[in-house]
């Protein structure tokens, strides 16, 4: 019995401490990500644009995990502020392809760097030792969340 308890006080603190890194996160991305004039999902998405090059909006809406509508109003908000730009496909132009203007460009590299600084002040504060093994953990725990969620999705 008492091992039943343990392990339900331990996905207890666990599922806490997961949801204050995640609100900690997102926080920090707001702020990280605020001063570029953009919203942390409109950080997001240049993020997930390529650098050079570009990428369906269906692409685009399956890697940052939003619906077709959602991601092209965040599309069409980057789209006015200049960050981006939509085209036809030259094969199908059905497809509409979205790729980082000159300014996107320039925003997402110095958005990059900061968080990149951010998160290097952020692992000071962790012993070198502690860092291979934390992300090892996170990665465990990531693939199990997966795992997890695409089992109750099908199930």
């Amino acid at each position: 019995m008492t091992g039943s308890n343990e392990v339900s006080a331990f996905a207890a603190q666990l599922h806490r401490l997961l949801y204050r890194l995640a609100k900690n996160c997102n926080l920090c991305d707001q702020t990280c990500i605020g001063q570029f004039g953009v919203t942390a999902s409109q950080g997001y998405t240049l993020l997930a644009v390529p650098e050079d090059g570009n990428v369906s909006m269906n692409e685009l809406s399956e890697t940052m995990g939003l619906a077709s509508s959602t991601m092209t109003r965040m599309a069409d908000q980057l789209v006015g502020k200049g960050l981006v730009h939509r085209r036809p496909d030259d094969e199908d132009r059905r497809v509409v392809r979205v790729g980082l203007t000159s300014q996107g460009r320039e925003v997402r590299c110095t958005l990059e760097q900061a968080l990149q600084e951010f998160f290097k002040q952020v692992l000071g504060e962790i012993q070198a030792d502690e860092q291979l093994a934390m992300l090892q953990v996170l990665e465990k725990v990531n693939s199990a969340l997966t795992k997890a969620q695409k089992a109750r999705v099908l199930g």
